[in-house]
């Protein structure tokens, strides 16, 4: 099982970075949200999902990373030089937390859950859940749980009902302010 950082200190395609994070406590949103500014990279980052390539890291590029307590999950959101929302990434996960500095973690399960801004919205990574639990990496509790999750999470988008989606603009806009 793979440990991530929302501050990305091993992603050797950025050069320069900045991030933030805040706490938030409210009826919508309870948890850690963090902003990761990409300033210069050695190329941008296109990735194919849903049948289409989506550029997702270039510089001007930013990551809206949501963490929220008590989940299975981490919400990624990607947006371009504009402030566009090009992806939403929802990394389904084991448990989450945050170091002794203060950087918000998460123990990743392989599979995620992405959707487009034009509705497009896919399961992937499956075969790399599969093999995880075929190596030992990961139990099949494990891979019930993820797999419970992703379709929970699908569910949800599809009935238009995941909460998250509503926070990103207005947290990216606050957080923007403090890189």
């Amino acid at each position: 099982m793979k440990r991530k950082f929302a501050n990305r200190p091993d992603w050797k395609r950025i050069y320069q970075k900045r991030y933030a994070s805040m706490e938030k406590q409210g009826s919508r949103f309870a948890g850690i949200v963090t902003i990761f500014a990409i300033d210069e990279l050695r190329e941008p980052l296109v990735m194919g999902c849903c049948n289409v390539s989506v550029c997702v890291a270039d510089a001007g590029y930013v990551w809206l990373q949501h963490f929220p307590e008590n989940s299975h999950f981490t919400l990624t959101t990607m947006f371009n030089q504009a402030g566009e929302i090009v992806q939403h990434y929802i990394d389904i996960v084991k448990e989450h937390g945050v170091t002794n500095e203060g950087i918000p973690w998460f123990d990743d399960l392989y599979l995620d859950v992405v959707k487009l801004p034009t509705g497009e919205l896919e399961i992937i990574d499956g075969d790399e859940l599969d093999e995880a639990l075929q190596k030992g990496v990961i139990t099949q509790a494990d891979h019930d749980l993820a797999w419970r999750e992703a379709n929970r999470i699908k569910r949800l988008i599809e009935q238009n009902r995941f909460p998250l989606f509503s926070l990103c603009a207005p947290h990216y806009r606050e957080l923007l302010r403090s890189v």
